[in-house]
């Protein structure tokens, strides 16, 4: 049916980073996927070069080029770039250094400063305007990021064009929940007034989950539709491998956030059941970039597990493949449990879609442990205590991991198949520009 539809040009306003086929943000480019490249455009933030064929046309303002123009306000800034595997090294490494210390130590007070700058920067100028009026989309994309500028340049863009838009809320950039300390209730209030705008006056709103529907719905009267990423399964049935001897459990992924203390719990559980045994059960390998505190690191390489350092993109698959349960985790306690409250991990996807066992560490109330829940697609956790008792069954009843397998597979099937979310995708987008 979609293959008759007749797709609008769609210019994807306020992405962050460049979409590159070896880069680690991949959500829009996979849902972009059946786009037409010759109707799909991009405005993003960060400093390097696309390297895709998902999309045609790029259009860069990034944070150098606005630093540089508050002490230079004549100059125009803002450029269109074009696809290219090669990236320009020096260009993007005092951007890239800047973001990853923001990573490893977030500060309010940091992001509040980069809000700043982008008040300051003239970034409105006459090469973004005529991008504007060359590329002409008949419909303009909006992912709702939680950055107050984002949202400047996406109502920029959006009065400037006079396009209906639609939007995309992938993580509670709302809510004061995970709020700590005044200055980021300041924050949170100065973007609270983008995303209620963005959100009320959208002609469509996609969202991530189920529990994200339920509550974005209920806040800004939407009817919203989940969009998460698809897989192709046509080559991909299922196929369960014979169990390590021991037990194999892997986490890749990053730390931050609270889930170094998570995985050091994890790591605790499994030297403890291994103790009790008299023997090696299970092993638990760590591959992740981040490296915790130096108590945090102790418990991570302790016993029969590892943090082996970052892991490149092209391995992911083989170390996920090789696994006997596979490790998602979340903060258990304080404001940082709450990060992650609407939010759903594209990780998770590839996991069920893999058909493996997952172990999931969290808060019951956050919404990708109440999909697993939902969907009884994991073995789930959200206590340390509860952590160790799940960790014991899974190792001294193995067939769980088998059932569960199974159960991850079937759920990827039900709610992640390619040409069903592809439809439903394609079919609203075109629905807008009908009303």
């Amino acid at each position: 049916m979609n293959d008759e539809l007749k797709k609008p040009s769609v210019l994807v306003v306020g992405g962050i980073e460049p979409w590159r086929e070896d880069g680690t943000a991949h959500t829009l480019q996979d849902i972009f996927s059946c786009w037409d490249a010759s109707k799909l455009g991009l405005i993003y933030t960060r400093s390097g070069l696309p390297y895709t064929d998902v999309a045609s046309r790029f259009f860069q303002i990034n944070e150098n080029m606005v630093l540089k123009n508050i002490l230079k306000p004549w100059k125009c800034i803002g450029e269109e770039v074009i696809s290219t595997e090669k990236v320009d090294a020096a260009l993007t490494q005092e951007e890239d250094a800047r973001y990853t210390k923001a990573h490893q130590h977030p500060s309010v007070l940091m992001s509040i400063c980069r809000e700043f700058v982008w008040l300051l920067g003239h970034w409105k100028g006459k090469k973004l305007r005529a991008f504007l009026e060359d590329f002409n989309p008949d419909l303009l994309f909006v992912p709702v990021y939680p950055t107050v500028y984002t949202g400047w340049i996406q109502k920029y863009v959006i009065r400037k064009t006079k396009k209906p838009f639609v939007c995309y809320l992938t993580d509670d950039n709302y809510s004061y929940e995970s709020c700590r300390g005044l200055l980021a209730y300041l924050h949170r209030f100065w973007l609270r007034k983008n995303v209620r705008w963005l959100s009320t006056h959208c002609k469509q709103m996609y969202v991530i989950v189920e529990k994200e529907k339920e509550e974005t719905d209920r806040l800004f009267g939407t009817d919203s539709v989940i969009l998460t990423k698809a897989i192709d399964f046509s080559n991909k049935p299922y196929n369960p491998h014979p169990l390590n001897n021991p037990i194999k459990f892997v986490y890749t992924g990053n730390l931050l956030i609270g889930r170094d203390k998570t995985m050091a719990m994890i790591a605790d559980a499994i030297n403890k059941v291994n103790e009790e045994a008299g023997e090696v059960k299970a092993y638990l390998d760590i591959y992740s970039g981040d490296e915790p505190v130096a108590e945090i690191m102790t418990r991570l390489n302790e016993g029969s597990c590892k943090h082996n350092g970052f892991l490149q993109r092209s391995q992911v698959n083989k170390v996920q493949s090789e696994a006997d349960v596979v490790v998602f985790a979340e903060a258990l306690t304080g404001k940082e449990a709450n990060i992650a409250r609407l939010s759903f991990s594209t990780k998770i996807t590839d996991y069920l879609a893999n058909g493996k066992c997952i172990l999931a560490v969290g808060k019951k109330d956050i919404a990708p442990i109440d999909y697993f829940i939902r969907n009884d697609s994991a073995v789930i956790a959200d206590s340390e205590q509860e952590i160790y008792k799940q960790i014991c069954k899974i190792i001294h009843h193995p067939k769980c991991i088998a059932d569960y397998s199974k159960k991850a597979y079937e759920c990827a099937v039900r709610n992640h198949e390619k040409r069903a979310v592809n439809n439903r995708f394609i079919e609203t987008m075109c629905k807008v520009l009908s009303k």
